[in-house]
Protein backbone atom coordinates (compact mmCIF):
# COMPACT_ATOMS: atom_id res chain seq x y z
CA UNK A 1 0.00 0.00 0.00
CA UNK A 2 2.89 2.58 0.87
CA UNK A 3 4.52 1.73 -2.59
CA UNK A 4 1.27 2.83 -4.57
CA UNK A 5 0.62 5.63 -2.56
CA UNK A 6 4.43 6.80 -3.21
CA UNK A 7 4.04 5.66 -6.99
CA UNK A 8 0.59 7.58 -7.67
CA UNK A 9 2.19 10.76 -5.62
CA UNK A 10 4.99 10.76 -7.91
CA UNK A 11 3.34 10.27 -10.90
CA UNK A 12 0.86 13.13 -10.08
CA UNK A 13 4.54 15.43 -9.75
CA UNK A 14 5.28 14.81 -12.93
CA UNK A 15 1.70 15.08 -14.26
CA UNK A 16 1.88 18.41 -12.29
CA UNK A 17 5.64 19.98 -13.81
CA UNK A 18 4.52 18.64 -17.26
CA UNK A 19 1.49 20.80 -17.28
CA UNK A 20 3.11 24.06 -15.68
CA UNK A 21 3.19 27.05 -18.57
CA UNK A 22 6.63 27.14 -20.35
CA UNK A 23 8.56 30.49 -20.79
CA UNK A 24 8.16 30.04 -24.62
CA UNK A 25 4.81 30.01 -24.57
CA UNK A 26 2.52 29.01 -27.60
CA UNK A 27 4.55 27.73 -30.86
CA UNK A 28 1.94 27.10 -33.29
CA UNK A 29 -1.97 27.51 -34.22
CA UNK A 30 -4.22 24.51 -35.04
CA UNK A 31 -7.73 24.46 -36.52
CA UNK A 32 -9.49 23.74 -39.36
CA UNK A 33 -10.19 25.92 -42.18
CA UNK A 34 -10.76 25.37 -46.43
CA UNK A 35 -9.39 26.95 -49.30
CA UNK A 36 -12.32 28.83 -50.68
CA UNK A 37 -10.08 31.29 -54.08
CA UNK A 38 -6.80 30.20 -55.90
CA UNK A 39 -4.89 32.55 -58.07
CA UNK A 40 -2.67 31.51 -60.64
CA UNK A 41 0.34 33.25 -58.80
CA UNK A 42 0.45 30.79 -56.13
CA UNK A 43 -2.03 32.93 -53.87
CA UNK A 44 -4.96 31.33 -51.81
CA UNK A 45 -7.78 32.63 -49.98
CA UNK A 46 -8.41 30.72 -47.13
CA UNK A 47 -11.74 30.96 -44.48
CA UNK A 48 -11.08 30.05 -41.28
CA UNK A 49 -13.43 27.47 -38.89
CA UNK A 50 -14.44 31.07 -37.01
CA UNK A 51 -15.11 32.38 -40.22
CA UNK A 52 -12.30 34.60 -40.57
CA UNK A 53 -10.92 35.18 -44.62
CA UNK A 54 -7.29 35.37 -45.12
CA UNK A 55 -5.37 35.59 -48.10
CA UNK A 56 -1.96 33.58 -48.00
CA UNK A 57 0.90 32.53 -50.59
CA UNK A 58 1.55 28.90 -51.21
CA UNK A 59 5.41 27.81 -51.01
CA UNK A 60 7.20 29.34 -53.89
CA UNK A 61 9.63 26.44 -54.32
CA UNK A 62 6.38 24.18 -55.23
CA UNK A 63 4.10 26.60 -56.24
CA UNK A 64 2.78 24.76 -59.29
CA UNK A 65 2.13 21.47 -57.12
CA UNK A 66 0.70 23.59 -54.21
CA UNK A 67 -1.84 25.67 -56.29
CA UNK A 68 -3.16 22.61 -58.45
CA UNK A 69 -3.56 20.98 -55.07
CA UNK A 70 -5.39 23.55 -53.56
CA UNK A 71 -7.58 24.06 -56.88
CA UNK A 72 -8.39 20.32 -56.53
CA UNK A 73 -9.52 20.80 -53.47
CA UNK A 74 -11.17 23.60 -52.84
CA UNK A 75 -14.20 23.95 -50.52
CA UNK A 76 -12.84 21.01 -49.05
CA UNK A 77 -12.47 20.95 -45.09
CA UNK A 78 -8.43 20.96 -44.48
CA UNK A 79 -6.41 20.57 -40.70
CA UNK A 80 -4.49 23.91 -40.40
CA UNK A 81 -1.23 24.22 -38.33
CA UNK A 82 0.17 27.75 -38.38
CA UNK A 83 3.92 28.60 -37.13
CA UNK A 84 5.79 31.41 -36.85
CA UNK A 85 8.19 30.12 -39.60
CA UNK A 86 5.75 28.55 -42.28
CA UNK A 87 2.09 27.09 -41.94
CA UNK A 88 0.46 23.73 -43.41
CA UNK A 89 -2.76 22.77 -44.69
CA UNK A 90 -3.58 19.45 -44.92
CA UNK A 91 -6.57 17.66 -46.44
CA UNK A 92 -8.28 14.77 -45.82
CA UNK A 93 -6.91 13.01 -48.64
CA UNK A 94 -3.08 13.44 -47.31
CA UNK A 95 -2.15 15.99 -49.56
CA UNK A 96 -0.31 19.05 -47.63
CA UNK A 97 0.54 22.62 -48.71
CA UNK A 98 3.10 24.89 -47.01
CA UNK A 99 1.95 28.57 -47.25
CA UNK A 100 2.88 31.61 -45.74
CA UNK A 101 1.70 34.74 -45.26
CA UNK A 102 0.85 37.54 -48.08
CA UNK A 103 2.55 40.06 -46.96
Amino acid sequence: MRFRLSSISCLLAIVSLLTLPGCGGKLSNTGFARVTDVSPQGAIRMQYGNGGLAWKRVNPDNARKDTLTAQKNRYKPAQVVETKNGSTLTFLDGETIVYQDLN
